[in-house]
Formats: structure tokens, sequence, C-alpha cells
């Protein structure tokens, strides 16, 4: 599951984070996409992907901030993570930016997936990978409107089969996203008081990947065989033919 944002400058400007580059170039969004996905996707046996975009204007003048970004209706899923490039790129030249920036949306939309496949006894685990933009020089926030209702959206989905990577293009700093990863020893806890039941959330700064400092897949993915583990221990769930975890 993919999501991207729609709000910082008009792709069609080579100074928007989101400039399709008619060389073929990859804009950070789309590097995150090809590098993430395709290790994720030989994990998946059928290859297919739900892709949302948020902050995205559609043709009846609304703003949907968990918007098909295969253009239908109905279905999200598009076919391997060509697809998804397909996909995004058509969006931009079909969907006006827009914002602000809500993260609760698309995490909620995802849960509910994961949640569906529990009802069904369908031993499956899901990513989510959020591509998100804060840019100060092209005046692109990236700040959270629904802060608490996106910890409150990640501590409900803690209990799902669910991991959640976030990756932040742009050179100023990503606070609340570093406070939703939650790297610093304490569980996120809701605007009710409940506790996360596990993190399942990973967020790395793409201003780090350009540095040299790491690798986006190796970032994004170190702690997502923990975040699986946590979960399937939880539930005491073993492979089939294993010992007892």
């Amino acid at each position: 599951m993919v999501c991207l944002p729609a709000s910082n400058g008009d792709p069609r400007n080579p100074s928007s984070l989101q400039y399709i580059d008619p060389s073929g170039r990859s804009n950070s969004y789309q590097q995150a996409i090809m590098e993430v996905g395709e290790v994720i996707q030989f994990y998946d046996s059928d290859k297919r992907f739900p892709a949302w975009g948020f902050g995205g204007r559609t043709s009846d003048g609304s703003v949907s901030h968990a918007l098909n970004l295969n253009g239908a209706s109905y279905g999200d899923e598009v076919v391997v993570v060509e697809g998804i490039m397909a996909a995004y790129a058509s969006s931009l030249r079909n969907v006006a930016l827009a914002g602000p920036t809500l993260f609760s949306h698309v995490v909620d939309k995802a849960a509910h997936t994961a949640s569906q496949s529990l009802s069904q006894n369908s031993p499956k685990y899901y990513v989510l990978l959020i591509i998100t933009v804060r840019d100060r020089e092209l005046r692109c926030d990236g700040v959270l409107i629904d802060m608490a209702g996106t910890v409150d959206a990640l501590v409900r989905a803690s209990d799902l089969p669910l991991s959640v990577l976030i990756v932040g293009v742009g050179n100023t700093d990503f606070r609340q996203m570093e406070i939703l990863d939650a790297d610093n020893g304490r569980r996120l806890e809701s605007s009710t008081g409940r506790i996360a039941t596990r993190d399942i959330v990973q967020f790395v700064p793409m201003k780090d990947i350009h540095s040299g400092q790491v690798s986006v897949v190796q970032a994004l993915l170190e702690e997502l065989p923990g975040q699986f583990l946590s979960y399937v221990r939880s539930r005491n769930i073993n492979p089939v033919g294993a010992p007892a975890i």
C-alpha cells in the first residue's frame, strides 16, 4: 500500500519536488517507490498493491485524503511497482494538488484492509508506505493538521498485521514524524489514554539518504522484521512446519 501527498508545487515546474522530468530522471517520490517497492514486492504473491494519494482535488472540486491513484471510482489496486509509478504520474496530470496534510485517513484505510484480512482468517501482513514532504524553501510546510487523529489511528492499528513506513522528502526537520516513530522507547498514546500495543512506525528523512548516510531500503526496512515478529508473537502465530516461537 502506497500513499503520496499532492500538495507541494506544480509537477510541470522543475522546482517542484514532484516534477516529472521528461529525461526520465526520478524525483524523490519515484526514487522511494522504486527502491522500497522493488524489495517489498517479492513478499507479495500477486504483486497487486493498493495505491492512494492525499491532498488531491478531484473533478467535483472536493479534496480527498485517500484518493485512488489508479483513477478508478472503486478498486484501488495497481499491478507491480511499475503500476504504482504509472498511476502516480497519471494522477499528477489529472488531479489538482491541494492540502492540508492529513495522515489519519490513509492509516485508517490501511487498517481497515488489515482488519478485513483478520475477519476472513487470511494470514497476511501489510506494509503502508507514506511519502510526504516538508520544504521551507518551496513553501511546503508538511505539518500534520491531524496529529492527534493520526496518533489515535496508529494506536488503533497497533493491534493489526500492519506496519507504516514514512519517507520525509525535503530539507526541513520532521519532528512530528519522529514523534510518530516512537524510537525514544515510549509507545504512542492516544487521546483517550490508550497505549499502542507495539511500535508499528518507521520514519526516514530523504535528506539523510541523499547525503549518503544510509540507503532508503536499509533505513526503512531495518525495523520491519522486528515489527512483524512482535505481531506474530502477540498472536501466537507460527509458520507452517516451524517450531513454536
